[in-house]
């Protein structure tokens, strides 16, 4: 015999679909085009009472349209793709959630894809499978792209939204702490790189920066030095480099986890810091600012480095302009005590 509801037994409601155009169409009593064109905003053949009626509906049961029909619509969907290289950059998640906050303030939905330099030929794939699915409204690349790839998205008619005169900011950074190292009494440089497998862009920028600003000073050019983030691997690393330079040196580095490094393993091999050796970071790390001695770093304001990029995003989705920043309101150096 089969068991009776009760009171204290509630009905099972039925499992509930999206509402479709269809649905939509059938609550405001117009046909399915009708809907569509509306939706769409494409309203110049229907009434305010129509449109509004379709409107109405479309709320009522909380249609959302699909990402293809708007693309097929306009010919690019809602999405804009963020290429993101496979980078030892410690405030990337910085970056990622500034571009995506205005992506989304403009209406749009940002996607993340990450490049990885040694698939190179599967990472290409991706994009390549990513742009012919979605159709993206742009693609923002933050150093992860080829050559290759930018042929191909040329080839398809996807913007990119750093072409537009990106400001040369990595080089700024570099000759930023060159500039401060020297001015500490600094005649002898050196660039540090951190010792790992991800690529690197934004540090080689950096170092030639350096190489650049010693160059037009007459100093000697600065030798190159790897750091891992390991005690007797960094030591090691101190090591080599004062019996490269002699003493005193002034190390421009390329984030502050190459920086504590250094002045770590300076400090267990008794060299004083910043006597014999000086270090300068990026990023302002909050580790770096309660060791002792202090880190030295050059912080960026993000939304203003980026003020390109959102520039560029608001000239193609209507959003509000920014003025284009000078170097010195991008970045700051913050004095610690390893300078």
């Amino acid at each position: 015999m089969s068991r009776q509801s009760t009171d204290e037994e509630p009905a099972v409601s039925p499992r509930l679909r999206p509402a479709t155009s269809v649905d939509v169409a059938r609550l405001a009593g117009v046909s399915r085009a009708t809907v569509s064109h509306v939706l769409n905003n494409q309203v110049e053949r229907f009434s305010a009472e129509t449109v509004a009626r379709v409107r109405d509906a479309a709320d009522a049961l909380g249609y959302v349209r699909s990402a293809a029909g708007r693309t097929l619509v306009k010919g690019r969907s809602d999405f804009v793709v963020l290429v993101v290289p496979h980078t030892t950059l410690t405030n990337i998640q910085d970056v990622i959630e500034t571009l995506s906050a205005e992506i989304e303030r403009l209406g749009l939905n940002p996607v993340v894809h990450f490049s990885v330099p040694q698939a190179m030929n599967a990472t290409s794939r991706r994009l390549q499978h990513l742009v012919e699915t979605l159709r993206p409204a742009g693609v923002i690349d933050l150093g992860g792209l080829s050559a290759r790839d930018v042929e191909f998205l040329t080839e398809n008619g996807v913007s990119s939204l750093t072409e537009r005169e990106p400001p040369r900011f990595n080089a700024v950074i570099g000759d930023l702490q060159a500039a401060h190292l020297h001015a500490r009494g600094y005649d002898t440089l050196a660039y540090a790189f951190l010792s790992d497998a991800r690529d690197d862009p934004y540090g080689r920028m950096r170092a030639d920066a350096v190489t650049a600003y010693c160059a037009r000073l007459g100093l000697a050019a600065p030798p190159y030095m790897r750091v891992p983030i390991e005690r007797d691997g960094a030591q090691r690393a101190v090591e080599e480099l004062l019996a490269r330079t002699g003493r005193p040196v002034g190390v421009a580095c390329y984030n502050d986890l190459v920086a504590i490094a250094l002045v770590q393993a300076a400090g267990g091999l008794g060299v004083a810091v910043p006597g014999e050796l000086a270090a300068i970071g990026v990023e302002r790390a909050p580790v770096g600012q309660v060791m002792s001695p202090r880190l030295t770093t050059v912080v960026a304001d993000v939304p203003v480095s980026l003020s390109h990029i959102l520039n560029a995003l608001a000239e193609d989705f209507g959003g509000e302009s920014r003025r284009r920043p000078t170097p010195d309101e991008a970045f700051s150096i913050v004095q610690g005590e390893t300078t």
